[in-house]
């Protein structure tokens, strides 16, 4: 009678480690992930030095001031959790967690070129 029981539960906590290992929607920043080769696009939107973190193709700024975080156009698309180290959606959504900002670049403003030169249209 206690071999059967020990199976079933044998086969419960593998498929349990089965289910937990696998891969969830949340992507986890490992520490061995390099960010001096990373490439930081120029056309970034800043209002102030934020850190940078590109996930794939897509790129977020992480406001320190106000832990909001946006897409590279300026668009608030979430908010930085500091002590999970999680950006979340506005929907409420995961999208990377255990971020460590000590670790992420730094973005600053781009300061206008002194060559502009104003053009009234209206003339």
């Amino acid at each position: 009678m206690k071999l059967p029981i020990f199976r079933c539960l044998l086969l419960a906590g593998i498929l349990a480690a089965a289910w937990n290992c696998s891969e969830s929607a949340a992507t986890q920043d490992s520490a061995s992930n390099k960010t001096s080769n990373l490439q930081i696009p120029q056309n970034l939107v800043v209002s102030e030095p934020s850190y940078f973190y590109q996930l794939g193709t897509t790129y977020y700024i992480i406001a320190p001031k106000t832990m909001t975080v946006s897409d590279g156009s300026g668009n608030v698309i979430g908010t930085f959790n500091t002590s999970t180290g999680a950006i979340m959606s506005l929907s409420g959504e995961i999208i990377a967690i255990n971020l460590d900002l000590s670790k992420l670049p730094m973005v600053s403003p781009t300061v206008p070129s002194k060559d502009l030169i104003a053009v009234d249209l209206d003339t």
